[in-house]
């Protein structure tokens, strides 16, 4: 495969073939053919999946993105900032997704909110919002020992979610512990312009996931108020290009700006096929191509 741009890397991730957090895994397919399409739809690295889907074992993981001429790149861990209940065991699994990125050299790992139980949804108190970043800053430390830069992600239906959450959340930690992982689909989702936000965070965005959105599905999402996982099965998301999110804008304002490092291609599924009835490959090769024909990547 050419690079066109050799401090730029472009990857995928187990959620384009359906492998989401949290949610039903019987659709799921095996992890060494997810490896390999993603490999074979052009792209050079993988981020982890949830927790015990690729190998644990790390001799054993390194073997197979070996097999598969990949490097791991992240994990996406999420965490009940708001939810004691749920905390400990969530912190528990982000310890050890750690300890795995450490050992195979990644720079990051991605945080966010876990999504909130249904009815839960009341905006955190002032004292809920310290204890939690209080806590994402003690887990960057902690990171940090592993050589991991800790990048804070919005996610749909969670309590950081809008571009408002994310514009306190960044005013009320140390943008020395705390960089962005800017998803464009999340971000535009929840009624964000990704372009604005590179502007806005510039170098504190440390790690990028290229999302596009159409624009059709969201409306009815606004309008019908349908959860996240309604929306992600009705295909509110894409392969990039297809949709509104201006994914070669945001791409050009990175590139302008010396982004380097990785752009990670997500297509959220929930089935087998996606809305228009192509296969994970399929879609993973349509946003690969854009990325090379009108992104320069």
């Amino acid at each position: 495969m050419t690079i066109l741009n050799p401090s730029i890397r472009v990857a995928s991730a187990p959620v384009s073939w359906g492998i989401l957090e949290e949610t039903d895994n019987s659709h799921w397919p095996p992890s060494e053919q997810v490896m390999a399409e993603i490999r074979a739809a052009g792209f050079e690295g993988t981020e982890l999946g949830p927790l015990g889907y690729y190998p644990t074992d790390i001799p054993e993981l390194r073997a197979a993105l070996a097999r598969h001429q990949l490097t791991l790149t992240s994990a996406f861990v999420m965490i009940g900032l708001f939810e004691a209940r749920r905390r400990e065991a969530d912190i528990a699994g982000a310890r050890r997704e750690a300890e795995i990125l450490h050992a195979l050299g990644c720079q990051f790992i991605v945080l966010a909110d876990a999504m909130c139980p249904p009815g839960d949804d009341a905006p955190p108190s002032s004292a809920a919002w310290r204890e939690a970043t209080r806590l994402v800053e003690n887990l960057a430390r902690e990171f940090r020992s592993l050589n991991l830069t800790t990048v804070f992600h919005l996610e749909s239906d969670s309590h950081l979610k809008s571009p408002d959450d994310l514009d306190r959340l960044c005013r009320e930690t140390d943008s020395d512990l705390i960089a962005i992982c800017l998803d464009t689909g999340h971000h535009f989702y929840n009624g964000g312009d990704p372009r604005a936000a590179v502007k806005q965070y510039g170098h504190r965005i440390r790690y990028v996931h290229l999302k596009d959105v159409d624009p059709g599905v969201l409306a009815r999402v606004r309008t019908e108020k349908l959860d996240f996982y309604t929306a992600v099965k009705a295909g509110v998301f894409t392969p990039l290009g297809l949709g509104q999110a201006d994914i070669a804008g945001v791409v050009e304002d990175l590139k302008a700006q010396g982004y380097t490092g990785w752009f990670v291609v997500e297509q959220d599924l929930l089935t087998r096929r996606d809305a228009a009835g192509r296969t994970p490959l399929e879609a993973a090769k349509i946003s690969r191509g854009f990325l090379r024909e009108v992104a320069g990547i």
